[in-house]
């Protein structure tokens, strides 16, 4: 019965499912404490992190694929372990990122949101669907690319720079979100403050 039905309609139903139990269980932390609107809980550090991971795995998707196997093998063994199982996911249910995008969009960006206001997460949430667009944009100007410069050695070092550069902010605003700190990352986290301000 299940066969027929296609991949992208249960990762959405999967999507939806946790979305309502996150949602529900953040309902219940936040009104259980009276913690003021600015306070920033380990809850909210949390639903700080989980977003980056989509802009992660855009930028593995984009640029890690091609320059990791050209790293020592026990990086790239590390690599296979952890996060290339959630790379070829990602791969193979394209869907799924603009599902995410739109329910991240829906609940933490939009100004009526169903989710109490918590302005550490809505900074974050936006910051990371920032850097997935920057991403995707980078990515796909990096495919238009002739494949010819892409597999030269000017092309490998433009996709090595990108990839540090997609893995260094996102590697950076995770830290900053355990801190309970907001990033400061040159020219993205003005944009989402302006962005939050208006």
């Amino acid at each position: 019965m299940f066969n027929y039905i296609p991949s992208w309609i249960i990762s959405f139903i999967f999507i939806i499912i946790f979305g309502v139990i996150f949602y529900q269980v953040y309902l219940r932390i936040i009104n259980a404490y009276s913690y003021g609107k600015n306070d920033i809980t380990i809850i909210d550090k949390i639903g700080s992190v989980l977003p980056y991971g989509l802009p992660l795995l855009e930028g593995l998707q984009n640029f890690g694929q091609q320059i990791l196997p050209d790293y020592p093998f026990s990086l790239m063994s590390l690599y296979k372990q952890t996060l290339m199982p959630l790379v070829i996911f990602y791969v193979t249910h394209p869907a799924l990122a603009f599902i995410v995008f739109f329910v991240l969009y829906y609940l933490f960006v939009r100004t009526k949101s169903p989710i109490p206001n918590r302005p550490f997460i809505r900074f974050n949430v936006l910051q990371s669907i920032l850097l997935f667009l920057i991403n995707s944009l980078l990515g796909a100007t990096f495919r238009a690319l002739p494949i010819e410069f892409r597999v030269s050695i000017y092309g490998l070092m433009l996709c090595n720079t990108l990839f540090w550069f997609v893995l260094s902010t996102i590697v950076y605003s995770i830290f900053k979100c355990a801190q309970g700190r907001y990033s400061k990352i040159p020219v993205i986290s003005q944009a989402v403050r302006i962005q939050i301000d208006s």
